[in-house]
Parts: structure tokens; sequence; C-alpha cells
């Protein structure tokens, strides 16, 4: 399955290319087809009819594993209603950060745009303010859809300027995975031992990674950690250390503040200082299932994919997740992780999109999804029934129900942004990359970035 939580790459001039075809002059002409950020009615509740329709599902992953799990989804639906049967399709995402958004754009100023969406909460505020999608606050009660078990963290993530962007549908926590096998082999100890025993912090981490570093040899290389520009990872671990992204208005980056500056700093030295990763646009041979890599950053969305190649290889290795590790006398601050459903405005099939929303929001098709591809379901009551559908505790990760309740209560989400995904793809390019590869300092990476981020935001604060 495509991966919803990680960011994409692209050229530099390609990125240029795609930012200036979303520029104000066609924002302009999409809000006025579409009714900008008027509020209008979601899906009403007549149920799905006699006559056939196809709907179209425009998701953010269009490869075909994510199309052929969400024909999978659909398919009970289409046995009990007939009549309505899907076109589910999605961007190509190797072209670029932007695919989905430009898409999406250009069905809408195209006058064929989908009917419902499956997307991460990243692109929710940019598709939402350009008038593409619904309040789903209505259809929630207007099809009594209960919220009441989704948690108030997931619900803000959701939230913008008062609408709900979407029917919370998965939710990710970030935290660490690691071979076991590999850390046994080299003889530096065990993550999850130490995080049980009370003594996983910054400084143990950094001590077992560079311990690790040092056993490797030419004939057996190893790296011990894979940095990465996710914000599961550098997010994590600035917030973790005191510091934070944007302000609680968003309007404003604070990651030139000093506990921000002092955490950055801590993460690109695992790479350029400690020596203890690779950069993050050179990732390790194979990455994690290569065999040579000790943890990585990672979300519940990678554990169907890890189980399945143990499985398919006879177990070359065992493995299992931890929490990041944070200051002495610390807790972490995982950052938390969203997907939802969106239903389009414009669509001419509004009561078959609410019936088809209302079954995808059902307890047993929650827990179809997520035996699917890993997920957490947004309710936190399925949890139990979920990990049981995934095989845990009996198979890795075993800790997953351990590190998911100390996690839970510490998790924030992401501070999304319209235009989120063209401000940070600049962090992610100009800022994180130089500084992790040590061709710039951390001071001299925010000081240039700095004023080209906060001109997006600018642009889109609220008047």
């Amino acid at each position: 399955m495509g991966n919803l939580f990680s960011g994409s790459g692209g050229s530099r001039h390609s990125r240029r290319l795609q930012f200036k075809a979303l520029g104000a002059a066609s924002l302009a002409l999409v809000n006025a087809a579409c009714g900008g950020d008027q509020a209008t009615p979601a899906p009403a509740a007549s149920g799905p009819g006699t006559t056939p329709v196809r709907l179209a599902m425009f998701n953010q992953g269009g490869d075909q594993q994510s199309v052929t799990e969400w024909n999978t989804m659909l398919e009970p639906f289409t046995k009990k209603y007939p009549n309505v049967t899907f076109d589910v399709t999605g961007p190509d995402a190797t072209i670029g950060p932007l695919a989905f958004v430009e898409k999406a754009t250009a069905l809408a100023a195209g006058g064929t745009p989908p009917d419902l969406t499956y997307s991460v909460t990243r692109n929710g505020p940019t598709i939402f303010a350009r008038g593409f999608t619904s309040d789903m606050n209505t259809l929630v009660k207007t099809e009594k859809i209960d919220l009441k078990d989704v948690s108030k963290p997931v619900l803000d993530n959701f939230d913008w300027r008062g609408s709900l962007l979407a029917l919370p549908y998965d939710i990710g926590y970030a935290y660490v995975q690691y071979n076991r096998s590999l850390f046994a082999k080299a003889g530096v100890g065990d993550p999850g031992k130490l995080w049980e025993s009370g003594k996983w912090n910054w400084d143990s981490f950094l001590e077992m990674s560079t311990a690790m570093a040092r056993s490797a040899t030419a004939d057996d290389a190893r790296v011990p950690y894979l940095v990465k520009t996710w914000e599961g990872d550098y997010l994590t671990i600035m917030r973790t250390h005191g510091g934070e992204m944007l302000s609680p208005d968003r309007t404003k980056l604070l990651i030139d503040q000093g506990a921000s500056v002092t955490a950055l700093q801590l993460w690109a030295d695992l790479a350029a200082k400690h020596k203890v990763s690779t950069s993050p646009t050179k990732p390790p041979q194979g990455g994690f299932n290569g065999g040579r890599l000790g943890m990585e950053p990672s979300h519940p969305g990678n554990i169907r994919a890890v189980q399945k190649f143990v499985k398919d290889n006879n177990s070359p290795y065992d493995w299992d997740i931890v929490p990041f590790p944070a200051p002495a006398g610390k807790k972490p601050v995982p950052v938390l992780f969203t997907n939802g459903l969106y239903a389009w405005k414009a669509s001419k099939n509004q009561a078959q999109v609410a019936s088809v929303l209302k079954f995808l929001m059902e307890d047993e098709q929650m827990l179809r999804y997520g035996a699917l591809t890993g997920r957490d379901p947004a309710r936190g009551s399925l949890q139990e029934k979920h990990l049981k559908n995934l095989g845990i505790p009996e198979t890795a990760p075993k800790s997953w129900p351990k590190v998911y309740t100390e996690m839970a209560p510490l998790a924030r989400g992401v501070p999304w942004t319209v235009d989120y995904i063209e401000w940070h793809t600049m962090v992610q390019k100009e800022i994180l990359e130089p500084i992790a590869d040590g061709t710039k300092t951390v001071q001299a990476a925010i000081a240039e970035v700095m004023p080209k981020v906060q001109a997006v935001l600018s642009r889109n604060a609220p008047k």
C-alpha cells in the first residue's frame, strides 16, 4: 500500500512548476466554480436507491495495492446494492508531492469531480478551502454516525476552523521499529529490554546506536538508525525535546526557536556527526527488510508489510517496536497521523455517497480495513479486536499493545494548513536534507527557507 504517512520527493524544478500551477489565479477559478469555502449541505440521507450508479472514488493512493484494497472494502456494499458500483482511482504519486492536490484541482475545474475520497489529513484543509469537499459534521448528524469513541486528539486533527474535514477512519502513531536479531548479533543490547526496564532514553539510544556503528565491518555493514524527513521522525524528536513546528494559530513557523533548533541539531547529528544513520536521501538498500538496518521510525501502516515479508521469507529476523527515546525522566511526544473519508460537494450522487460512507464507518468495516492494511481504526474501542486480527501479541510486533497504551495519551497531530504540502516540502528539501547531509548548518538552512515558508502561511492565513 502507498505510504499515506510519508512525503514524496520530486525535482526542485518540477516542484516549482507544481506550486505555480496551484497559484492564486487557478485557485480563484476553482473557488468560483465550486463555491469557495461556502457551507453547502453534505450528502442527504435517502439511501442508495435502485437506479444504476457508478461512483468515482479518488484516493490519495493510486497504486495497484491501494486500489485493490479499496475495491475489496467496497465489494460487500455492491453485493448488497448491485445498482451501485465503483471506479477507484488515485494519482501517480511518483510525479511529486502535490500529485493528489493537482489532480483533484484538475478534476474539479474540468467539471468531473469525484464522489468520495480516502486521504491522509494533510490534504484536507487544501481541498476543503478550495470548495471541493463537504463539512462532514452535517453527514454525521443526518446519518447518525457515532464518533463518541473517537478520541479528542483525533477529532482535533480533523477540525478545520470548526468544520469536520473528513470522517475519522484510521490513525497511526509514530514509533521506532527495530530488528532484534541484528542487535543480538551486534551484542550491544536490546531497545525493547531497555524500554521495559525504564532505561530507554535519548542517551541510551545514542550510546547503543554508536556502539552498533562501531561494531560494523566492511563485510557486515550495519546502519543503526535511519533518519527521515517524515514528520513521524523529526517532528516527534522536535516535540519530545520541547520544540514545535507551527504557532498555535498555524500562521507562523517556529522551527527557528531555541528548543526547535536544538532538537533539529540532535536529529541532524545522528547522520552528519555521529554517523549512526545514512543520509535520508540514501537509505540502506532493502530498507528495514534488507536486514542491515537496526532501527527506523515507523507507524502501524507498515505492520502488515513487515509481517508478510517475515512470513514469506521464513522468519529471517525477529523484530518489535518501542516508543521514541526521550530525554531522561521525560516522555516522548509521538506524532499522531489521521486518515479519513471525504464527500465531494459537486457529486451528483449525494444519497449514494452518504450510504457508502455510513457503511464504511460500521465497526465491522473499519476492522476489515485494519486487517487489510494494519492501520489502527479511529474508534479506540476496536483496538483490541484489531490487534487480534493482526495476530498480536502472539506474533510481532508483540509490544504494540503496550506501546499503544503508553503513546495514545501523549500523541499530538500534525498542524495541517492550506497548502501544507507546498511549504512542508520546502522544509524537507531545503532544511532537513541539507542539515542531515552536513552541507548546511541548522541556523543557515532555517534562515534561508523561513521567508518562503512564511509567505505561503501568510497567503492562507485567516483574514
